[in-house]
């Protein structure tokens, strides 16, 4: 892959860090939930990392120096294994419209951003854009995966509560 080319994926990635930075960012801001508003800022914090390192890739690439493979996208964050929506939360479920939708919308920004960051990343040939374009895709997965796994764990109640399940 030449420099054009990484140019416009890096594009394409600033652009998709930074919807998914503002998004958790009101996110955090609109939920009423500890847990969610942790969640949500957590998540807004990661894609900000990323959203900083892909700006200084793409300023080493405009400078002329190529990709930059000290470039790092720093630790990532750790739920708690027990869950992150808190017992309150799960009592009103019923009300929880704004969060269950976020979760939702994460989701799908989740693996759209890993299936963009993996595919980038197959078409790569620069050994150190391939590492960080894949510890991108592999940092979206473990969000997306997250985000899915909380969402799992309280679709039913939630469908039960609002009356979506097509049982009720």
């Amino acid at each position: 892959m030449g420099d054009d080319r990484r140019q416009q994926v890096l594009l394409g990635a600033l652009r998709a860090e930074r919807d998914g930075h503002q998004f958790y960012l009101t996110a955090s801001r609109q939920s009423e939930d500890r847990g969610a508003k942790e969640l949500f800022e957590q998540l807004a914090g990661e894609e900000r990392r990323h959203l900083d390192a892909l700006r200084k890739e793409y300023r080493s690439l405009l400078d002329g120096a190529g990709w930059d493979p000290s470039i790092d996208l720093g630790d990532r964050w750790s739920p708690p294994a027990s869950g992150i929506f808190s017992e309150d939360f799960r009592r009103r479920i019923g009300e929880a419209h704004f969060e269950m939708s976020a979760l939702s919308i994460g989701i799908l920004l989740e693996k759209n951003a890993e299936a963009f960051y993996r595919k980038a990343a197959e078409e790569e040939t620069d050994p150190a854009a391939r590492r960080f374009l894949g510890e991108l895709a592999d940092w979206e997965r473990g969000h997306y995966e997250m985000l899915l796994r909380e969402d799992e764990a309280l679709r039913d109640d939630y469908w039960n509560a609002n009356r979506f399940s097509p049982l009720l």
